[in-house]
């Protein structure tokens, strides 16, 4: 799920079927791209393949996929996804309306879906952190709730032009995730 300045896009059926952690990560596989069941499959090959399918029509189902091309492929149609980005997005009504509960589901089902491909990644053969550019960290640093925003919009403008870019000889996707949140002790 993203959560966005923008005005409520995702409804409550919606988050609680994206909420999985297999839809979340094919959500996120098929963020600003188009692949087909097949194409996900070879991504996301720890998911059982029937149990990828059935998760795909789920998600077309509640308006979170869509299908943007079909073709006949060996007597059977071969269809190609991409993610209705409205339909993923929780405004900030959705996010100030969400229960404690709602905001721990959400984050284990983030942080889930994040540890989830950091393994996939792990296990793939020439798997290097050093070498691919991994980073994890945490900073901590002394700022407002506005400031907080501010910082988040901030980032999530510098990283907006990277999400155009096409795969190059060395460019790879790369999940970037970011996390703010005040430690409970100050």
């Amino acid at each position: 799920m993203r959560i966005n300045a923008e005005p409520a896009e995702a409804g409550a059926g919606i988050v609680e079927t994206v909420l999985h952690p297999a839809r979340l990560r094919i959500v996120h596989a098929l963020m600003d791209r188009e692949l087909t069941a097949r194409q996900l499959n070879a991504e996301l090959s720890d998911i059982p393949q029937a149990s990828l399918y059935r998760h795909v029509g789920r998600l077309v189902d509640a308006g979170v996929l869509r299908v943007t091309r079909e073709e006949r492929v060996r007597g059977g149609t071969q269809r190609t996804y991409t993610v209705v980005e409205s339909a993923v997005t929780l405004g900030p009504r959705d996010f100030d309306a969400a229960t404690p509960d709602d905001h721990q589901r959400y984050f284990a089902a983030f942080v889930g879906a994040l540890v989830a491909g950091f393994e996939q990644y792990l296990r793939t053969t020439g798997a290097a952190p050093t070498r691919d550019g991994v980073v994890y960290q945490q900073i901590p640093v002394w700022i407002t709730p506005a400031e907080s925003r501010q910082l988040a919009a901030a980032i999530t403008d510098l990283v907006r032009p990277l999400r155009t870019r096409t795969p190059g000889r060395r460019r790879r996707r790369t999940t970037f995730a970011m996390v703010v949140h005040p430690d409970p002790a100050t």
